[in-house]
């Protein structure tokens, strides 16, 4: 029996020139860093040639049957997509779970996708480099279970870390940040989360790829404006310039809401104003928009009464810290790390 773990993520800036839509002509790149919020896949090995999975997150339970009566319902759809596409036909009972909601804004879907390919492929023994897991991860998601979605979330999850990721047409290349440990937890400290609520789905990320795909004037521009913040958040970053990366941040944010008019509403804003009038310097939504998690650069002095607020208004605190580890398994029989 194996256990595999694998990072959620926040994303700073560069949301959106990850898209192959935009990126195979143009470039992107994006500033992003996982956190100690995991997705977790269990897989142990049957006596039988028989699939089963629980997917408790959704409710979901695939009773066990032979690989080629697998039928996808919500909540296992993933599973089973990347059983077909790596052909694993061993009898296995699988359980996936999450410690964020689905749809949250923080890359869980790609982190539980990234977690099954890692898992399913040490059972086959086939020993993948973390750049192909991430790339089976993001082409099963895209163009076998039909997610829209860029390819940032699978690359941060599966190397883990804090890292500047560029992406080109035929190269994917992550950049890690080698911050002085000072550095890293001061940033660390000034950053607040808090989750609104589940995006309702995925039109957003459709939208934005249809109007990247007719080269819509707005988007194009808007996305050339993201990268552009993005690699002088880097640089701000190289530099410890926190200050600047808190700017970057609200810049980053309103470049955002060109991306579509359900990037936000009335609430989202109210709450965006209200945190920068309590103290905050900065801050955006995680994810597509719409709602998620609303992460908030503003010191600690300032931070009691922004906690307060915002959990006066319904929204949850939730406390993290930065992690540097990407996707990877355990044995649970003698709990030693194998990959």
């Amino acid at each position: 029996m194996i256990l595999g773990l694998s990072p959620v993520r926040l994303s700073f800036a560069g949301g959106g020139t990850d898209m192959p839509e935009f990126y195979e002509d143009f470039g992107g790149c994006v500033v992003s860093s996982t956190i100690n919020h995991f997705t977790y896949v269990i897989a142990h090995e049957r006596q039988d040639d028989f699939i089963q999975i629980f997917s408790p997150d959704f409710q979901a339970h695939n009773k066990p049957v032979k690989f080629e009566n697998l039928t996808p319902t919500k909540g296992t759809e993933f599973p089973i997509g990347f059983l077909n596409y790596l052909q694993y036909k061993e009898g296995i009972n699988l359980m996936i779970s999450s410690d964020v909601p689905p749809s949250s804004g923080l890359g869980s879907s790609s982190s539980l996708a990234v977690n099954i390919v890692n898992v399913l492929s040490t059972l086959q023994k086939k020993n993948l480099p973390r750049h192909e897991i991430c790339e089976i991860a993001h082409h099963v998601q895209r163009n076998i279970i039909k997610v829209p979605l860029g390819k940032q979330d699978e690359y941060v999850c599966g190397f883990g870390g804090f890292n500047f990721i560029k992406f080109a047409k035929d190269k994917v290349e992550v950049i890690p940040y080698s911050f002085p440990k000072n550095s890293i937890l001061e940033l660390e400290k000034n950053l607040l989360l808090f989750y609104i609520g589940s995006r309702p789905n995925d039109h957003l990320l459709t939208t934005q790829i249809k109007r990247t795909k007719s080269r819509d004037v707005k988007t194009i521009k808007s996305l050339e404006n993201v990268k552009n913040l993005a690699e002088t958040m880097h640089d701000s970053l190289l530099n410890n310039d926190f200050t600047t990366f808190a700017q970057l941040l609200h810049k980053g944010w309103t470049e955002k809401k060109n991306f579509s008019n359900d990037v936000t509403n009335e609430k989202i804003d109210a709450l965006y104003e209200k945190s920068l009038n309590l103290g905050a310097l900065g801050g955006k939504l995680t994810g597509a928009g719409g709602g998620g998690h609303l992460l908030l650069y503003c010191e600690p002095p300032k931070q009691k009464l922004i906690i307060e607020e915002m959990t006066n208004r319904g929204l949850k605190h939730i406390p993290f810290s930065f992690q540097n580890e990407g996707c990877k398994i355990l044995n649970l029989y003698d709990y030693t790390p194998t990959k």
